[in-house]
């Protein structure tokens, strides 16, 4: 019988949701419980896949190669679990097991007994991508010791507790016990394990004091109806499934990047900041943190009517009851968070990032859409970028002298994305206008310029049409 010790190579790190077991317990269901119910006596596992399916009892999974290691996890509350031994079977043991083609649009659902599931991708699978923790302070490790997911039949060399923890539970294991991992990522009472496809790959990348992608078998974990999922229903009878915004939000608005209610920063909240909800086209939702605070009725769908999104909207949706019609946009691929104090992804390049503390609603000057690079800039920020100075003729004023940051080298700081074909420039009472983006990079003189009030700007355009020169300028949305 082969013995390993999870000593394989770790070949990335994944941004994970994570959410503590005893917080997804709690809204476990009735209804999926009769899908996961318990195998038929000897049997303690079904694995199925798109070839077939098999039965194991436990004398069987025992025979199979044989994972050992230390899992511990911390929950939803920051309370830590330290590490203990279990050994057991790895879930790429399973699927080799069960046999067929396995690749990176394939996932594994576990079920357990209870009706709670949960998704992993094929990283978390083969390669232990997993988030982890330092055991002692609960900080997320920069680097960490190679992880193995394992369905663990003992604990501490001991057959564990059935009515605790069921025949079979799931862990996260190491060599060493020097690291935790989220809870989300135990499972108890697991009876099924199903191979199947993810459908096609997305990810959806978060942006804010932390940069963080959520892949695909994450986002529909943490959708489960018996962890975070929450659904909307509108008034066509359409029902919408996903996410709390305000819970995606709360993994990148501070330090802590665990997606759970505790990582929400209130405090950061009331003081006021701005998301933006970016489709792949570059339309852009704007909203105040304040509306988002803990607010269960504006969610990230990635289901309808229990399928997925149709083209116009896949991979996901902004839906709520507490939305207007037109800030329900499709296709989101990029939240950015712009909370006080945050570096841009655009620090690197330019001196200004380095006092750019992404925008509050006021005073602040924000790029997004089609770009890499999300900015959200001061006006101390604009001033230590060059500003240059120039005359021209204002529409209805005549020739005027204004000083200020050419709008191209902003644009070339966020790095426009080469299917880009306009600008939307927007007020700050709302009002918008829309230019052709090779207008504008015709136009070497336009520029974002600084007034006699700080914080306001104003769009300098010379030689574009009046309706496009935006007083109190806000937010420059490349599309």
């Amino acid at each position: 019988m082969k013995r390993n010790r999870v000593l394989f190579p770790l070949l990335a790190l994944t941004a994970c949701l994570s959410l503590g077991t005893a917080a997804c317990g709690t809204a476990q269901t009735a209804t999926a419980a009769a899908t996961a119910a318990a195998p038929a006596t000897g049997i303690v596992l079904k694995l199925t896949g798109p070839n077939g399916s098999r039965t194991f009892t436990l004398d069987q999974l025992k025979a199979l190669p044989v994972t050992e290691g230390q899992g511990g996890f911390k929950d939803s509350a920051g309370v830590i679990t330290p590490p203990a031994r279990f050994e057991g079977v790895a879930l790429k043991d399973l699927v080799a097991a069960l046999g067929g083609s396995f690749d990176a649009s394939t996932g594994v659902t576990l079920l357990a007994k209870d009706g709670y599931s949960m998704t992993f991708s094929y990283g978390q699978v083969m390669n232990g991508n997993f988030t982890a923790y330092n055991p002692a302070t609960g900080a997320e490790l920069a680097t960490h010791d190679p992880l193995t997911a394992i369905l663990a039949y003992e604990q501490n060399g001991k057959p564990l507790d059935p009515v605790q923890d069921g025949t079979l539970r799931l862990e996260v294991v190491s060599a060493k016990n020097n690291q935790v991992v989220d809870g989300l990522w135990t499972e108890k009472w697991v009876t099924q394990m199903e191979v199947k496809s993810l459908g096609q790959t997305w990810t959806l990348k978060l942006h804010g004091a932390l940069m963080q992608p959520v892949d695909r078998a994450s986002f529909q974990s943490c959708a489960s109806p018996s962890c975070h999922g929450v659904n909307w229903t509108d008034d066509s009878g359409q029902n919408w499934e996903g996410v709390p915004l305000w819970l995606l939000v709360g993994q990148v608005d501070d330090g802590d990047n665990s997606m759970n209610p505790g990582g929400f920063d209130d405090a950061l909240a009331d003081a006021g900041y701005l998301v933006d909800v970016v489709g792949s086209d570059g339309t852009t939702v704007t909203l105040q943190s304040v509306s988002i605070k803990r607010n269960g009725n504006i969610l990230v769908a990635y289901l309808v009517n229990g399928a997925e999104l149709p083209e116009k909207y896949y991979p996901l949706r902004l839906v709520g009851s507490d939305l207007k019609e037109n800030q329900m946009a499709g296709q989101i691929t990029l939240i950015v968070v712009h909370v006080p104090g945050a570096a841009t992804p655009a620090a690197a390049q330019t001196s200004a990032a380095t006092s750019a503390a992404p925008a509050a609603a006021a005073g602040r000057l924000v790029i997004t859409g089609l770009v890499a690079s999300p900015l959200s800039l001061s006006e101390s920020a604009l001033r230590a970028m060059s500003p240059v100075t120039i005359s021209t003729e204002q529409p209805k004023v005549g020739t005027q002298s204004f000083t200020g940051v050419r709008l191209n080298t902003l644009l070339d700081v966020a790095q426009v994305q080469a299917t880009a074909t306009k600008l939307v420039l927007t007020a700050g009472d709302g009002y918008s206008s829309e230019i052709d983006l090779a207008a504008v990079h015709g136009c070497a003189d336009c520029m974002i310029a600084f007034t006699d009030t700080p914080g306001s700007f104003l769009a300098v355009m010379p030689g574009q049409p009046g309706n496009v020169w935006i007083k109190e300028v806000v937010k420059v949305e490349v599309k």
